[in-house]
């Protein structure tokens, strides 16, 4: 097999260390400082103009095709990969078999490195102006032998173009300022703009989602960064910034469909690859469902405590222990989301971020660091965010338990509707007692006392918008029309959510319990300081609901544990 390129010098290199004969080794090292031309000459251009001669194949650097390029693309999509795009990732490898001998894989690494750089600084960043300029006062002849000079040339170069890169990236391109924004708008880290947002867009956001409008939501938006401190952000961050709508599926509403969108131009791209995108959409879908919680907590729990002072006051005689219960039952849920968001904004997401700083203002970091330092930021914020676990599905559990307090909130504003229901009720009667008591009347007749009932088929057949009580709420599971029917089928579906909820959050809490990272062990423990719970694991509590199943039915499930002859026993003796 013929030789060629880094193999050959090799080859010649290994005859001039380690041959017996003087005079071999002699003519090797004198044929070495000959052949080793046409490298030296590839290894110049390679190191200060990014370009790549080598039509045969001979230097350890080769570049791919078109159809590799985009193989490459592809297999890191499907792994899903937070590396670099196929820019600067895949356009040019690194053949280890074409290292010579004269050269050592470290030292051969940060060559590629060099002038990958080069390259992706002309072509990537469009700054060819500067590598023409650096080339023409940097550059110098590289010869087999000058040890000293070679490592000092590579060295240098390696500094300035590192340097070179990074400036481009932090100043040319606004690399931290796209990050902070990424952070504030898609991480929930802007507060105020948040509330803002989601204060405008409730409104829109309970209609269904095939009545959402483009326009309208990109007004909000606007509105949104106007009346708060997002307004002071650069005009460049700001045109990123939009808000779109997911694909749409039957039954969703708006609060399932909205997301906002932060574009991300090459080279930027580079470290905010389309898979990192990806991560930061997965996180807001996510954070702003928690935020939508809370926002629907807090707006039913300022409800009952204004209404304790009136509406509810005048019909605590019916209604007052249940009350009780649900003003217990969500401050609980209001405790666990802001115990679950303190922890995923700041536990996770802020020390991550501290993190992700260190790592990319490290003095001579390229930009290989900073991919990794921002692919390991994604991969933190996700796993500890209770996200991309693959040994338990906390993102499964946790979208449960939004779930089953959104439909706590609806059952509460169905209690909420009885009461003034009720509460219009007595001041109706109260108010006939008053005009007969005017009239020189006494008390009320079997007339005044059969007035429509506000919970009869008639009343809630109306489309009636000042109804007190809206006719959908009083469809709740096997509920008739009459109050007799709504009030005792509230207290139902309050009492088996709150059952509901409980039961998830043990199951959570156990599973948090057992995980290997600290901070997840924290959260649990903060979100149960008072052992309120008794923290129960997803096997366990599905063994404890087949034992107490074969406890009510234990003759069929002595039954199906026998077999053979002792089933046909059992048969005959019975």
């Amino acid at each position: 097999m013929a030789l060629k390129g880094g193999e050959l010098i090799s080859l010649i290199h290994s005859f001039s260390l380690s041959h017996g004969d003087p005079y071999v080794g002699t003519f090797a090292e004198r044929l070495l400082s000959h052949v080793t031309r046409p490298f030296y000459d590839m290894l110049r251009q390679w190191i200060y103009d990014g370009e790549l001669a080598d039509p045969y194949g001979e230097f350890f650097v080769y570049e791919q095709s078109e159809d590799e390029i985009n193989e490459a693309a592809l297999a890191n999509s499907n792994e899903g990969k937070g590396g670099a795009t196929s820019v600067w990732e895949d356009k040019y490898k690194l053949n280890e078999k074409m290292i010579p001998t004269i050269i050592t894989e470290e030292f051969a690494n940060k060559v590629f490195l060099i002038g990958k750089t080069l390259n992706f600084i002309r072509y990537g960043c469009g700054d060819a102006a500067w590598v023409d300029k650096y080339s023409k006062e940097a550059s110098k002849e590289l010869q087999y032998g000058d040890t000293a000079n070679l490592e000092q040339s590579i060295g240098d170069a390696y500094k300035t173009t590192m340097a070179r890169l990074i400036d481009l990236m932090a100043n040319k391109f606004k690399l931290f300022e796209h990050l902070q924004a990424l952070k504030k708008y898609l991480l929930l880290g802007a507060g105020d703009f948040i509330a803002v947002l989601m204060e405008s867009l409730s409104a829109n956001l309970d209609r269904p989602a095939n009545t959402q409008y483009r326009h309208t939501l990109t007004a909000q938006l606007e509105h949104a960064v106007r009346n708060s401190n997002a307004q002071f952000d650069s005009p460049d961050v700001l045109r990123r910034l939009d808000s779109r709508m997911l694909e749409l599926s039957h039954g969703e509403i708006g609060w399932d469909v909205f997301t906002l969108e932060y574009k991300i131009d090459a080279p930027v791209d580079v470290i905010v690859t389309p898979f990192g995108s990806k991560q930061y959409l997965k996180v807001f879908n996510f954070l702003w469902r928690v935020k939508r919680v809370e926002f629907a907590l807090g707006s039913t729990w300022r409800r009952c405590m204004t209404g304790a002072r009136g509406v509810l006051g005048t019909v605590s005689d019916k209604v007052g222990s249940d009350w009780k219960k649900v003003r217990c039952g969500i401050a609980e849920m209001v405790h666990f989301i802001d115990q679950l968001q303190y922890y995923i904004l700041f536990e996770v997401i802020e020390s991550s971020w501290n993190e992700l700083q260190e790592a990319l203002h490290k003095p001579e970091s390229t930009l290989d660091d900073m991919i990794e330092a921002h692919a390991k930021y994604l991969n933190s914020i996700t796993r500890k965010g209770l996200l991309g676990s693959q040994s338990t599905d906390f993102t499964g559990q946790l979208h449960e338990l939004l779930k089953t307090m959104l439909a706590y909130k609806d059952a509460v504003d169905g209690l909420y509707s009885f009461s003034v229901a009720e509460f219009t009720r007595i001041q109706e009667q109260a108010a006939r007692i008053e005009t007969r008591t005017a009239a020189g009347r006494w008390g009320l007749t079997e007339r005044d006392t059969s007035s429509p009932d506000p919970f009869s088929n008639k009343r809630a057949s109306r489309s009636d918008a000042g109804s007190p009580f809206p006719p959908p709420l009083l469809n709740i599971g096997d509920a008739g029309n009459g109050e007799d029917d709504v009030l005792p089928a509230l207290r139902k579906r309050l009492a088996h959510l709150i059952k509901d909820f409980r039961a998830r959050i043990t199951i959570l809490l156990g599973d948090l319990i057992h995980q290997p990272d600290h901070d997840m062990r924290w959260l649990a423990m903060v979100m149960n300081f008072n052992d309120v719970y008794q923290p129960k694991r997803r096997h366990s509590h599905r063994r404890d609901k087949k034992r107490e199943k074969e406890k009510e039915t234990p003759a069929a499930a002595g039954t199906k544990s026998v077999s053979g002859k002792s089933g046909s026993y059992l048969a005959g003796k019975s």
